[in-house]
């Protein structure tokens, strides 16, 4: 009579991909939030432009302005009127990677 080992790698790997999928979604939605209180407020127009689009498995992009706000790319590498807003998707990027232990923390062992 032998004995039979069963593993469950699969379940756990597809259980971690899914939880760092969520991790990154949640990581990538907080660097917008932030990046939209710095960003310049004239009209709210490249405010309201942010959006996050899913690349693949745990990779999004934020993207920042859209036709409506061609100027997007310009404020954020220069802006004399509002110097404090400058690299503002840079500024969130950094702040959230300070967080980012509590993104992977708060999924760990989700199943």
């Amino acid at each position: 009579m032998g004995a039979k080992l069963r593993s469950h790698m699969s379940k756990f790997i597809s259980a971690t991909e899914r939880n760092l999928d969520a991790a990154t979604l949640d990581a990538s939605t907080d660097v917008m939030k932030t990046s939209q209180v710095i960003a310049p407020k004239l009209t709210r127009a490249l405010v309201k432009s942010h959006k996050i689009t899913r690349v693949k498995s745990a990779h999004y992009r934020i993207t920042a302005g859209s036709g409506r706000v061609p100027y997007a790319r310009k404020r954020h590498f220069e802006n004399k009127k509002n110097p404090g807003t400058l690299k503002y998707l840079e500024r969130a990027g950094d702040a959230t990677a300070k967080k980012l232990p509590v993104f992977v923390k708060k999924y760990a062992g989700r199943s």
